[in-house]
């Protein structure tokens, strides 16, 4: 009996950059500026990211995972309610009559009405604690709307087959196809598409996504499939879909009576429309969240204790010990958490070939020190140069500066 490698994937934003309509962190970021409630002629959102981008230049630029935080810390120090705040005093204060000239009441009193979760209505937030979790409610939604134009797949409908994606859908499709002839494919995603469901589905390959159904994507409207966690933890070797991020069609089902996290599932269209519920959660005392069923901004480390991010994350620790080779497409290595797991996984498994993919120019070499200092800690001193790539030996780490799409079309004629 033939005995299958293990390879890990990591999918980032650049993963998905060739499928078409899909937004970019800087698309995402200018669209979320515009959405929500006005003041006067300009988005209120919009206010809150010129005054704190007013001072940030070039690619520490903030983005709307910055401004996500922004919002979360709003939302906690307004809802200190006169107890000393968690956060630094130095980035909110009450007396800035920016606030005053920001904060709509009306807002708060109409979003009310809505059929947001009834954790947010019936909580002790004050109002100004309220406008900012409303706020963030409405990012969310726009998210969740967004990723659906490019990333929808279920029995029904797929945005994902289009005719501008026939070529890299049939790359990517037998790029997979080959590659599971000797492998498991542990694909762990920080993007909120349903891309990879559609591939393995056109290529005929199985995959558990975390959830209790062998199905890619439920089959009917109303089927809310939930989360199998000891499947997560304990099955390695079959082909896995996890993201570790969430995904714009999870759920989250209403039954928060005992103010207990509410239950993720895995739903047939997801939450893109303005009336779905959002849930208000203290994972640490007096520090509210927003659970929904994406994880953005610089909470994520908070919110992956909640289930199924808690035991993904775990299980892409464990693969990650356990690979021949983790590929990771179109990360920046943004994200500590996942970092450290890469870091010490290869510390742990020496042997383990890493291969990044990045659509990024490397000119004075900033993302390959990026990459070393994140997964390995050293110099790049053994690094030898090839065509659009990168290599060392030693390290059993190559690196291609290409599309996932250029990358794809190499590999396939090699193969």
């Amino acid at each position: 009996m033939m005995i299958k490698k293990r390879t890990v994937f990591l999918l980032g934003a650049g993963a998905a950059s060739d499928w078409h309509n899909a937004p970019s962190t800087k698309d995402l970021t200018t669209f979320i500026r515009n959405i929500g409630p006005k003041k006067g002629e300009r988005y209120i959102i919009d206010y809150i990211f010129e005054k704190f981008n007013r001072n940030i230049s070039g690619l520490d630029s903030l983005n709307f995972e910055g401004l996500i935080d922004i919002l979360e810390q709003c939302i906690q120090y307004w809802s200190a309610n006169g107890k000393t705040p968690t956060i630094n005093n130095l980035l909110l204060k009450r007396e800035d009559e920016f606030w005053d000239n920001i904060i709509d009441y009306e807002y708060v009193e109409k979003s009310s009405q809505t059929r947001l979760n009834n954790s947010i209505r019936r909580s002790d937030l004050n109002q100004q604690a309220k406008f900012f979790v409303f706020l963030l409610a409405s990012i969310y939604q726009g998210i969740n709307s967004e990723i659906a134009k490019y990333g929808q797949f279920n029995s029904n409908t797929s945005k994902i087959d289009s005719p501008e994606n026939t070529e890299i859908n049939r790359l990517a499709k037998d790029y997979f196809t080959n590659l599971s002839k000797d492998n498991y494919l542990r694909i762990y995603s920080l993007n909120y598409d349903r891309v990879v469901q559609y591939l393995f589905h056109k290529a005929g390959l199985p995959a558990f996504q975390g959830f209790d159904s062998e199905d890619l994507t439920p089959k009917n409207y109303n089927d809310k499939n939930l989360v199998d966690s000891k499947r997560i933890l304990t099955s390695f070797d079959e082909n896995c879909i996890y993201h570790l991020h969430g995904n714009y069609a999870w759920d989250i089902m209403e039954n928060n009576l005992l103010n207990i996290p509410d239950e993720i599932v895995n739903s047939y269209w997801g939450r893109v429309a303005n009336n779905r519920p959002f849930s208000l959660m203290f994972m640490e005392k007096n520090k509210p969240l927003l659970q929904s069923n994406i994880i953005s901004g610089f909470s994520k480390v908070q919110r992956t204790n909640l289930k199924p991010f808690k035991q993904m994350s775990s299980a892409f620790d464990i693969d990650c010990h356990m690979a021949n080779e983790i590929i990771i497409i179109g990360y920046s290595f943004g994200d500590t958490h996942i970092n450290e797991t890469i870091r010490q996984a290869k510390s742990a498994n020496p042997t383990c070939k890493i291969t990044c993919i990045s659509p990024k120019e490397d000119t004075k070499g900033e993302l390959l020190k990026n990459i070393l200092w994140n997964i390995r800690q050293g110099s790049n001193n053994d690094f030898v140069e090839g065509h659009h790539t990168k290599s060392s030996e030693s390290y059993n780490c190559t690196i291609h500066f290409q599309k996932w799409r250029e990358y794809l079309e190499t590999h396939l004629k090699e193969c």
